[in-house]
């Protein structure tokens, strides 16, 4: 379950954030490996805050690099929000943020986390096999129901 406020007696044992990368309209998503936890479904550029990094805005643009290739300045970065998120076998923080691209970049992937990526309307992403709680991210940025 996600949710928008922090739900009373909220104990969050990881951080992990994402970023909606747009450009023109569109923003990327990735096609997670059937392997991987939320094996063959799509989601955001995202991944687990490591104790190597000096916050969050390091963690998402160290995850940026590594999944997509793209190297970016933290302070390219928007911070959108944090969603609270529980699952029954862990809660975790959700650092959302956004990237405006002025050009589309040459995404190269990660062959172990991703196998394929795809530039998407939220409308059209609405469409896909997200992973868990994607939808709800992307409908609250871009105001959907």
């Amino acid at each position: 379950m996600i949710y928008n406020e922090k739900p009373k007696n909220f104990s969050p044992e990881i951080e992990v954030v994402a970023c909606l990368m747009e450009f023109n309209g569109k923003f990327v998503l990735l096609h997670r490996q059937d392997n991987k936890i939320h094996g063959d479904k799509w989601g955001q550029p995202a991944g687990k805050v490591d104790l190597s990094d000096a916050d969050i805005f390091d963690a998402m643009t160290r995850e940026l690099r590594e999944e997509t290739g793209i190297e970016i300045k933290k302070e390219d970065l928007s911070f959108y929000k944090t969603f609270f998120v529980s699952h029954p076998d862990r809660n975790f923080l959700y650092h959302y943020f956004v990237l405006h691209l002025k050009r589309k970049p040459k995404i190269i992937l990660s062959d172990k986390e991703h196998k394929d990526f795809s530039w998407k309307t939220p409308l059209e992403a609405l469409e896909m096999p997200l992973i868990q709680d994607e939808d709800h991210c992307i409908k609250h940025y871009y105001g959907l129901k």
